[in-house]
């Protein structure tokens, strides 16, 4: 085992050389040596696309930043012959950190992995959902990639601004804990999710805080960019602060495949567009499908718990569940929430459709209050541009729901 600091191989660390040879190389040599820990410590270490190795913890010390060049043409694409590296989101195929069919890995340590989200957008002036457009598009889409791999730890190192892209996209790996982490974006950066976690397996994140410019947590079941089709099943979130711009935790998207046996406990929710949502958006009728993340499956949601949740200054739904028209659909099923606390612009929405009914949803112990978070979310234009009040407040909606219990529950509008 090899325990070694990047400046045995060249690193400099003072913020304006690039060391990403010197990083991959001190990577290389542990993982060459049976594995280990390979540190960087009381520096700046600017750097492109690293790939982690089998057997390898990068260890960032509380005195040091990883920081991302913003050099788009540094950022190497990956080419794999594991996944369809064609079909990722955006069509985007560059990360910062990259592990493919890697075993026992680890990213660690209280220091800073700095993406410099910041010098890849512009203020927007036209009104929408983010302050901010992204104008650089040769920067990666997703910073931290876990392609293929089991036995992963990700623990308490700080991940800052990952803008326009996912911070972590776990996908297609097995045994993952993620404990301790934080991940500081900037609310009106677009696009910018926290933890994505996509065809997996036993994935555990727990102790974390997480402020994302768009979902804090995903789970999802995309399996346009694998060679099989996977479910996503045995995830655990828990005892984490999440706040965002869209959901604070999201569930599938169109064409997703299988997600099964989650269960989401001890959390607090603050500064949210929506809590909870399980929403598949559909393509009407002649209209192109723009969605680059379609798998193409017929979506399947089935024994999902959410409990001990407490929801504050969320603008719109606490929990949003709704099927929409021109989508694939296999069943939803078997949602539970429970010990539910929740202030929110509007109520709690389950709308499934007549031919793809949302079934055996049970709602113990929960309190929902109506309260008025006005933001610019809470506007909308009028014909002459300016600015009006929209919908007036609305109750609770359960449209197309099969086996619905209330138990315990109060609805104050």
């Amino acid at each position: 085992m090899l325990n070694t600091d990047v400046r045995e191989f060249g690193a400099v660390g003072d913020g304006v050389t690039l060391d990403t040879e010197a990083i991959q190389a001190a990577i290389d040599a542990c993982s060459a040596a049976g594995g280990g820990r390979v540190t960087l410590s009381g520096g700046k270490f600017f750097s492109a696309r690293i790939d982690l190795r089998s057997g390898v913890e990068l260890h960032i010390e509380v005195d040091a930043t990883l920081l991302a060049t913003t050099d788009g043409s540094a950022f190497k694409e990956v080419e794999s012959d594991y996944w369809d590296t064609a079909m990722a989101p955006r069509r985007n195929k560059k990360c910062f950190i990259y592990a493919e069919n890697c075993h026992d890995i680890a990213i660690t340590g209280r220091g800073r992995i700095d993406c410099q989200g910041r010098n890849s957008v512009a203020p927007c002036d036209a009104m929408g959902l983010w302050k901010y457009k992204r104008v650089v598009f040769d920067l990666p889409a997703r910073m931290i990639l876990f392609m293929g791999c089991r036995d992963v730890i990700c623990e308490d190192v700080l991940l800052y601004e990952p803008c326009a892209g996912w911070g972590y996209w776990v996908c297609d790996c097995e045994r993952v804990e993620m404990r301790g982490l934080r991940i500081d974006s900037n609310r009106n950066y677009p696009n910018a999710d926290g933890i994505h976690i996509n065809c997996s397996r036993d994935v555990h994140v727990s102790d974390c805080d997480i402020i994302a410019g768009d979902d804090a947590i995903v789970v999802r079941a995309y399996n346009g960019v694998l060679k099989k089709k996977t479910p996503c099943e045995r995830v655990t979130v828990t005892n984490c602060t999440l706040s965002s711009y869209q959901a604070c935790i999201r569930v599938a998207w169109i064409g997703d495949g299988e997600i099964k046996n989650c269960v989401f406990s001890n959390l607090t929710f603050t500064n949210s567009n929506c809590g909870v949502r399980l929403s598949i958006p559909g393509v009407p009728e002649g209209r192109p499908n723009n969605f680059t993340d379609d798998g193409g499956d017929a979506t399947v949601c089935e024994n999902l718990l959410f409990e001990n949740i407490a929801i504050d200054s969320c603008v719109n739904e606490p929990i949003e569940i709704r099927i929409d028209p021109g989508n694939r659909i296999g069943s939803i099923r078997g949602l539970r929430f429970a010990n539910i606390l929740s202030k929110s612009g509007k109520m709690p929405l389950i709308r499934g459709r007549e031919d793809a009914p949302i079934e055996r949803v049970t709602f113990s112990g929960c309190t929902f209050e109506r309260k008025n978070f006005e933001t610019i979310a809470d506007f909308i234009p009028d014909a002459d541009g300016g600015l009006l009040k929209p919908y007036p407040p609305r109750s609770p909606e359960f449209v197309n729901v099969r086996g619905l219990v209330l138990n315990d529950v109060t609805f104050d509008i």
